[in-house]
């Protein structure tokens, strides 16, 4: 090959080496062009920056292996034309090499990179027409890069040594965060996302059926009676007591005593497993609700038998607070007027998070156990109470449980200056 043809080679792999650096300093500068995508609308154009914003990791590997390519390229070949042909004219080594070198990375990747910094929009878009021709050769060549890299990695470093460290909360948050700033994810989502990081904090009694909606039978009840309770049971289990509710002998699965044509009661009574109320849902699950088939009971500080939770429970919260369904099912209903029908279950907390009242009481948790404490007696359908400005009326009774309450919010200062 002659010095001339050895020149012009030299010459085009260092301009393909300068549209690869700043293609490469363009992508690193991705996140910062939201303007320019505004700017260009919903075109053509903007489709395209956003194909590549939204994932520039793919764009930047292709770069990088183009990059290592053609500098091992120009080094060969500029060795070649140093030790060769220059040479052979009386060329000094040392200094041509030098020369050569220093050109190489000023115009290869300094003055690139500078121009990029700039105008990276510009740069983006014109590395499509080069980059997305060669994708056919460079995505599995990555691909089998990455591989060999793995396997590489496998084999020097020990197994004890972590090759990835695990991603924190705050690093993930923070994730999330700029995604959400990138328009990537909306509020909805990040919401969704947040929810999901709190399951950490939960505990089976936020989830648990508590025990006054659990289905109770005595072992010492005839058969007539703890058929009848097995037949009418609107849950799916059964717990089975000995001398007192605290006493529990066992729980019976209602649906597999009718699938095995209801035989007698004892031959499907299971033991359950007892967790503390103060129990993180997520350890519940591992250790203690491996299936649907057997439930988990909850015992207090005492012993007692506080309520249960199955993996049902625990899926219901937590569609519910990732989507809450405000039909008419919902816990807090909006009958206007400053006026809102709530269940008696519902807990203290979401009231002042939704109706920013401030209900909250030590040692209560819902609605209900709030206006029974304060009547010290079971109430009667209509009976009122007034807490904290909040005038509260029992709508229904159940079992010596209220079901149903409804509250009367009084009109913040701000509204009734408003309404004047």
């Amino acid at each position: 090959m002659s010095l001339f043809v050895a020149s012009l080679l030299y010459l085009a792999l260092l301009l393909l080496l300068a549209v690869i650096s700043a293609t490469e300093t363009a992508i690193h500068s991705a996140r910062d062009i939201e303007s320019q995508l505004v700017a260009a609308g919903e075109g053509h154009v903007a489709k395209k920056l956003r194909a590549i914003t939204a994932n520039p990791f793919a764009q930047l590997h292709r770069t990088l292996l183009l990059s290592a390519a053609l500098n091992l390229a120009l080094a060969a070949l500029g060795l070649w034309i140093v030790t060769g042909p220059l040479r052979a004219l009386g060329w000094n080594p040392w200094i041509t090499a030098s020369v050569l070198f220093l050109a190489t990375v000023l115009l290869g990747d300094m003055a690139p990179k500078f121009f990029a910094a700039r105008n990276p929009s510009v740069v983006l878009l014109g590395s499509l027409r080069l980059l997305n021709p060669l994708r056919s050769v460079l995505d599995p060549f990555a691909a089998f890069t990455d591989r060999a890299t793995d396997l590489l990695l496998q084999k020097l470093i020990t197994r004890h040594v972590k090759t990835r460290l695990p991603v924190t909360r705050d690093e993930f948050e923070t994730l999330v965060e700029m995604r959400q700033e990138q328009g990537l994810i909306d509020s909805d989502e990040s919401a969704m996302i947040h929810e999901a990081l709190d399951i950490e904090a939960l505990t089976v009694r936020d989830c648990m059926i508590p025990r006054v909606d659990l289905v109770l039978m005595s072992s010492e009840d005839p058969l007539e009676k703890t058929t009848a309770i097995l037949e009418k049971s609107s849950s799916r289990f059964v717990t089975v007591y000995g001398e007192t509710p605290d006493s529990v002998e066992g729980v019976i699965d209602t649906s597999a005593w009718k699938l095995a044509n209801r035989p007698p009661w004892r031959s499907l009574l299971r033991t359950p497993s007892f967790v503390p109320e103060t129990m993180p849902v997520l350890e519940a699950l591992e250790h203690h609700l491996q299936s649907d088939e057997r439930p988990a009971l909850i015992a207090d500080e005492y012993g007692g038998l506080e309520g249960m939770i199955t993996r049902r429970e625990i899926a219901d919260w937590l569609l519910y607070e990732a989507a809450p369904w405000h039909g008419e099912a919902s816990e807090i209903r909006d009958l206007g007027g400053g006026r809102y029908l709530l269940d008696g279950g519902t807990r203290l907390d979401h009231i002042t998070e939704e109706l920013d009242l401030d209900l909250v009481a030590e040692g209560i948790d819902t609605i209900g156990g709030l206006v029974f404490n304060h009547l010290a007696h079971v109430p009667k359908a209509g009976e009122r109470i007034t807490i904290a400005n909040t005038d509260i009326k029992v709508r229904r009774i159940v079992r010596a449980r209220i079901q149903e309450v409804e509250l009367r919010v009084p009109p913040k200062p701000a509204e009734e200056a408003g309404q004047i």
